[in-house]
């Protein structure tokens, strides 16, 4: 149900939910459908819990028979707001009547609902009721009464609103408020010209901060004819909020025309501001600003440099490479920096090309600087260079074109890296040459080829280079990388299978998972708790469909010899809440030796799925509080059953 002013009804809801558990039983409520007998029980004696109960489901089923039966309960303080739900999504005509009829009659928190109600119904024929209501005395019932006919968004509403916003004090905020949703309606109803009338009226009231930015943002979406004068006033406002529309009007405008007030503009900003338009004008992708830019670039303050040297990147092209390459070389590091990331991202067919020349005759600092802006962009013409820089003196160089290769290096090159990373031991220095083999398995695009080259060097290794191995496999990844893990675990020398289950428990990808619960099952004893934890990862951590995780879940549970991992199978079930879940978890309330930890899932699974399935939350919480020696959880349960009540 739709409220204007939710807050208003609170109390009735707590209310409702202290009447003991045992009232839904007293009074069994008719099948759901049978219209009559559920108007029947509203004018019965019955318990409030079934009353609020049948008006819940009469606002599935209710016709314009329920409405005189259900309109009478608008007045009980304890039933209103399940009659207003009762009413408001029935279809009968009889219902606005029947709202309009109880403005008269009703005062407080109930006049409010049934105002709110209106508005949610947009019921036009209230108008004249709502406007003499907000002139009420009751501050809560004229603030309801001013929103009320925003929502309305009539000629006759709108004007009320207009008024009340130069009225009493009190209702000001209220009324443009109600204003902008005046003015949201009627830009739905494609009325923008209407719309713009309203938003200006707001214009020439003092009025708090976030109305007047709500209200600026309204008449550019109502399709202003000046967009490019308010977003030049935005731009040169003192008001820092206004300000950001006006970079927001900037992004998002994409002619020319735009273009180029914003350079005329850049001039007359602050220094901090000309920062924020300049990372605009790299947004925005027109080339013609590149120009301005790079006179900033070169002749900027040090913000400034900093801040066109990035948008050098998304604009320039080859005759910026000098002007980014000399900035690499600065003593700044952040405007070193920058220049780098430009250069890696820089636009333009023949980039690559001189890049990979001026490589091929550097030297010193320039050197180390295309060695990693081309690694970065992938130049494979400079892997011959690369490959002779890995065995450089310089520390620096090498490491660079190390990670470089890891960026650029295709299968040709892949094996005699492998056997150098191998031979280089666990040292120290291996470490880059690692990293940069997981990057060029990452990118592999004959996956089984790379994985081949990696299964043949896995006899007669040590130890520790298998583990090496094993861990490039989980960056390759596909059938025929998980095909070879499996074999080393399920068979061979004990290290093969260690690194091998260590690998699978590693896995990047779900397709592992099969096999982890098999060698679960029926692998080695001595790593199945491993596989077993291995695949709870998967469950836990990876995108599946709800049903399959909920089989899975069953699958590590049944496979499990130990009360640990039945316990993270159980926490697994509460980070992918449901009723199935819920469903799966009960039973296991009765294990001594997982009753808490079945609890507290129980619990924390029913937080999160009462609203949508109060049912089954309702069954299973009694259990709960019989078995649970938490008191904390024992509370949560007893809310959540009084929860699933109010449903």
């Amino acid at each position: 149900m739709t409220t204007l002013r939710p807050r208003y009804f609170g109390s009735v809801l707590v209310l409702l939910l202290s009447f003991p558990l045992s009232a839904s039983a007293q009074q069994p409520l008719p099948a759901e459908g049978d219209e009559s007998q559920l108007l029947a029980v509203l004018d019965s004696d019955a318990e409030l819990f079934d009353k609020a109960k049948a008006c819940q489901r009469l606002a599935i089923i209710g016709t314009s028979k329920s409405v005189p039966v259900v309109a009478k309960l608008l007045a009980v303080p304890e039933l209103s707001h399940y009659a207003r739900t009762a009413l408001e999504s029935n279809p009968s005509s009889e219902v606005d009547q029947a709202f309009r009829d109880s403005l008269a009659e009703l005062e407080g928190r109930q006049l409010v609902g049934v105002i709110n109600s209106i508005a949610a119904r947009r019921d036009t024929q209230a108008a004249g009721a709502l406007v003499r209501l907000a002139a009420s005395g009751d501050n809560e019932v004229a603030v309801a009464a001013v929103s009320a006919l925003g929502a309305l968004a009539t000629p006759e509403s709108i004007a009320a609103v207009q008024q009340a916003l130069r009225g009493k004090e009190s209702l000001h905020v209220t009324a443009a408020d109600a204003l902008l949703t005046a003015a949201d309606r009627l830009l739905m109803q494609e009325k923008n010209a209407d719309a713009l009338k309203v938003l200006a009226d707001l214009r020439s009231a003092e009025l708090p901060k976030h109305i007047n930015v709500a209200s600026r943002f309204g008449e550019i979406r109502a399709g202003s004819q000046n967009v490019n004068e308010l977003m030049a006033s935005y731009l040169s406002d003192d008001d820092q909020a206004l300000f950001r529309i006006g970079l927001e009007l900037a992004h998002n405008l994409a002619d020319a025309k735009t273009t180029e007030q914003l350079l005329t503009q850049l001039d007359s900003l602050s220094s901090d501001r000309q920062i924020l338009l300049m990372h605009v004008l790299g947004d925005r992708g027109d080339t013609s600003a590149l120009k301005a830019v790079v006179d900033a670039a070169e002749s900027g303050d040090a913000s400034m440099k900093i801040a066109a040297t990035r948008v050098i990147g998304k604009l320039g092209d080859g005759t910026v490479l000098p002007i980014l390459l000399k900035a690499t070389l600065s003593d700044d590091e952040t405007l070193a920096t920058e220049a780098r990331d430009s250069l890696a991202i820089l636009g333009g067919d023949d980039i690559d090309s001189q890049l990979a020349t001026r490589l091929e005759n550097s030297d010193g600092q320039e050197r180390l600087v295309l060695v990693d802006v081309a690694g970065r962009r992938g130049i494979k013409r400079v892997i011959p260079l690369l490959l002779k820089f890995v065995s450089a003196d310089d520390p620096e160089l090498r490491n660079s074109a190390i990670d470089g290769l890891g960026m650029t290096v295709g299968l040709k090159d892949f094996p005699p890296l492998v056997d150098q990373m191998l031979a280089m031991g666990s040292s120290e220095s291996a470490k880059p040459m690692k990293e940069a083999l997981r990057k060029a398995c990452q990118r592999m695009g004959n996956r089984d080829a790379a994985s081949k080259v990696l299964l043949d060097r896995m006899n007669g290794v040590s130890a520790a280079d298998q583990t090496e191995l094993m861990d490039l496999l989980i960056y390759v990844g596909g059938e025929e990388a998980l095909a070879g893990v499996k074999a080393a675990a399920e068979g061979g020398e004990n290290s093969a299978a260690d690194a091998a289950t260590q690998a699978l428990g590693r896995w990047l990808t779900p397709d592992a998972a099969p096999v982890l619960l098999e060698l679960a099952q029926s692998g080695n004893s001595e790593y199945r708790v491993r596989c077993l934890r291995g695949y709870i990862r998967i469950i836990r951590q990876f995108g599946l469909k709800s049903g399959q995780r909920l089989k899975m879940s069953k699958q590590a549970f049944a496979a499990a010899t130990r009360d640990e991992e039945r316990k993270l199978v159980l926490d697994t079930l509460t980070r992918f809440p449901s009723a199935q879940g819920l469903k799966f978890i009960t039973p296991h309330l009765n294990n001594s030796s997982l009753s808490e930890d079945a609890s507290k899932a129980a619990v924390t699974i029913g937080e999160k799925i009462v609203d949508n399935d109060p049912a089954s939350v309702a069954a299973v919480m009694p259990k709960v509080i019989a078995v649970t020696k938490d008191s904390i959880i024992a509370d949560r349960a007893k809310v959540l059953i009084s929860r699933s009540m109010s449903k």
